[in-house]
């Protein structure tokens, strides 16, 4: 028993290191969130800096945390999220530190170190503060490419304000776009959080909010003012308390905020009461350009998201309330489809759309109407596009306008030179416009300084004279940059001009922002589709199917059809999205149904960068055996078979081989079980002291006897 005991024992803790080696995380507590680094100091030369001037930063960081002691390498990241700076070269890497005794004087420890970053890499291009924002990486090795990135458990990103900017700093709180638009059910109160970032500093801003009312959300305090302080750079919410009627539609209604005298729109989602039932719902929306004008063209992007646990296939959005005395969908249907939508994953649909040239200022409501094959009944939802009217602009300034524009397809791909065609517009039918200089700019972002740049021309137009309510084409080569990330980026359209009307020659200035998607070259791959084989008949064989994106971009909704005279556990199976630089591999088992040649078909489908479905078709196949024969007690092959005759392909010396292995294996069954049952007859005396009353037996041969106690 003692023995028994010992053996249970080791084969515990075999066991136990065994599961501590395959789930370590049982056995370690989560690792803490990592402190913010913070900066010290930050100075800039010259220390007056205008419109249009280059400039150069200097910036003292410190990071006390325990998890960073072992970095020996930074790489910092520099952007300006509010694109008043432009930045020529966005990464540096810092290797040396300050001790902590030279600096620490509060005993607190960390590391100490200095970004500098020279003239000609900074350009002040306003309006507004010139902001930078600081995304850094830690790293264990002086060469980041060959070191092992420091786990911090968040995104280390803060921001610092180098330029106080032109102008009132009233006019720096924006509306944060990369936050998820705020949502309440219809029929319901609830607090709505408004994400908001300030580009400066600002004490006691009055925040005056105006909901729309002829849809019956209402503001349940007291008051509609709101006082909020922001630091630069930071990202606060202003806490709504509202309530919708439950006649209000699911949709996307603009709430307007007045920030010291500075309009901003937000955006607030109305799901309808059926939400717990899932579906598929309009998550947000974008339009490519910050301004509407009536008689101008615009692209509006819809994205699509499962809210459901199952997947919606043939799922169809079609445009309701359009008409030619307001909106108009341009060189497209009203309707956009999508093949399929899994749980939790989204889509994003365009139309080109034109607002008519006499519509008025205001807010105006396009209806979207979603069906799918599983959802029969229309789910109803409105969003809303702000329109500035220019048809009754006879007198007065003149307005300059982008009345359209088109760059060659549906998005431009990372590395090649594309033509960007632009039409202008003098919206104006009774001042002409002069002295007209058009300037366009790739527009900074919170990732970049800007993608585009011209190719082998200059990026400003001068127009001598534009008569009233007369247009004029023109277009520029432009080169995104290679290596951009996927998604919208803008370009700014910068106007300077006079009114013909105006004989003191004062020079009116207006922007524009456009949006164009930028793709990367899709590049996935399906590398291999194999099975493994021969396969016998009842047995299992194994399928496994490789694949890589190579590309830039992530490829969407992978999913495998498999077709073929096999089963498997399953035969049309979704893997998701696989993001760019991601290998993996899908492994399955396939059951042959008959003998001969298992044959098959994977059908491999995804949706590219642009939204567009591809397919990839692997075949396969193996030889498929028939079953071998087993004896009656169904331990191994049936030796008393007459040998097989020789077949075409399999010679007679197989088939003797393959019994004789096949032989000598069922008598080393038969060894080892004599060699076990002697061992324990063995144990058995011990315990029972049967050395005690009888001489002791010799020692047990290398082969048992044959005698009757034997199996």
């Amino acid at each position: 028993m003692k023995f028994q005991r010992t053996r249970s024992l080791a084969a515990f803790l075999f066991t136990a290191v065994l599961l501590l080696h395959m789930f370590p995380v049982m056995a370690a507590a989560e690792e803490p969130t990592v402190a913010d680094p913070q900066i010290t100091s930050a100075s800039i030369s010259p220390s007056t800096v205008q419109k249009g001037n280059s400039f150069e930063a200097n910036l003292r960081f410190h990071h006390n945390d325990s998890a960073i002691d072992n970095a020996k390498s930074v790489v910092v990241k520099v952007t300006s999220p509010n694109g008043a700076i432009r930045v020529k070269k966005n990464e540096f890497t810092v290797t040396d530190f300050s001790s902590t005794e030279e600096e620490d004087d509060t005993g607190l420890g960390g590391l100490y170190y200095s970004l500098y970053i020279p003239e000609n890499y900074l350009t002040y291009s306003g309006p507004g503060p010139g902001v930078l924002q600081f995304t850094i990486t830690y790293y264990t090795s002086s060469d980041a490419a060959k070191g092992t990135e420091i786990e911090t458990k968040n995104r280390i990103s803060i921001r610092k304000t180098l330029i106080p900017g032109e102008g009132s700093a009233d006019n720096t709180v924006r509306v944060d776009e990369s936050s998820s638009t705020p949502t309440i059910i219809s029929g319901t109160s609830a607090t709505v959080g408004i994400p908001l970032i300030s580009g400066n500093t600002l004490e006691d801003a009055q925040i005056e909010v105006a909901v729309p009312t002829d849809t019956k959300i209402m503001l349940t305090s007291a008051g509609s003012v709101y006082t909020m302080s922001f630091v630069s750079g930071e990202k606060k919410y202003l806490n709504l308390p509202l309530r919708v009627d439950s006649s209000v539609a699911a949709g996307i209604y603009p709430i307007t905020l007045t920030i010291n005298g500075n309009k901003v729109t937000a955006q607030l989602q109305v799901l309808d009461s059926a939400l717990g039932k899932g579906g598929v719902r309009i998550n947000s929306y974008k339009l490519d350009r910050s301004t509407i004008y009536s008689g101008s063209t615009f692209r509006m992007d819809l994205v699509l998201k499962n809210t459901g646990g199952q997947t919606y296939h043939n799922i169809n959005a079609a445009l309701d309330g359009l008409a030619t005395e307001s909106f108009t969908v341009v060189g497209s249907l009203d309707r956009k489809t999508v093949a399929s939508l899994a749980p939790g994953a989204t889509a994003t649909i365009s139309f080109h759309m034109q607002a008519a040239s006499k519509m008025e200022s205001g807010n105006y409501a396009i209806g979207v109407n979603l069906t799918s094959d599983e959802v029969t009944e229309a789910v109803a939802t409105k969003v809303f596009v702000s329109v500035v009217g220019t048809g009754d602009s006879s007198g007065g300034k003149p307005i300059i306008i982008i009345e359209n524009y088109s760059f060659g397809g549906t998005s431009v791909t990372g590395g090649k030179t594309f033509p960007l065609s632009l039409r202008f517009r003098n919206a104006n039918t009774g001042t002409a416009i002069q002295n007209l200089k058009i300037t366009i700019t790739s527009t900074a972002d919170e990732d970049t300084g800007g993608v585009f740049t011209p190719a082998n021309s200059s990026n400003t137009f001068f127009i001598s004279k534009l008569g009233a309510g007369a247009s004029i084409d023109k277009s520029i080569e432009l080169y995104p940059k290679a290596d951009a990330k996927p998604k919208s980026y803008g370009i700014d359209v910068k106007f300077e001009y006079e009114s013909a009307a105006d004989t003191k020659h004062e020079q009116i200035t207006a922007t524009e922002t456009i949006s164009i998607p930028l793709t990367q070259q899709d590049r996935f791959e399906v590398t291999n589709a194999e099975v493994q084989g021969p396969i016998q008949m009842g047995t299992e064989g194994q399928l496994s199917i490789s694949y890589v994106n190579k590309g830039k971009s992530t490829v969407y909704n992978l999913s495998v059809l498999l077709e073929g005279n096999f089963t498997a556990p399953e035969t049309n199976i979704y893997i998701g999205n696989v993001e760019s630089g991601s290998s993996d591999s899908y492994d399955t088992t396939l059951t042959p149904t008959e003998e001969g040649t298992l044959q098959g078909k994977a059908t491999i489908t995804y949706e590219d960068p642009n939204g567009e479905t591809r397919e990839i078709i692997k075949e396969f196949s193996c030889e498929v055996q028939p079953a071998m024969p087993v004896d009656q007690d169904g331990m191994g092959p049936d030796v008393s078979e007459p040998m097989p005759e020789q077949s075409a392909g399999v010679a007679a010396w197989v088939w003797v081989l393959l019994l004789a292995v096949a032989a000598g294996g069922a008598a080393a069954v038969v060894l080892i079980r004599r060699r076990r049952a002697a061992k324990r007859r063995a144990l058995l005396e011990q315990e029972d002291d049967y050395d005690d009353v009888q001489p002791k037996t010799p020692e047990l041969p290398d082969e048992p006897h044959q005698n009757e106690d034997q199996p």
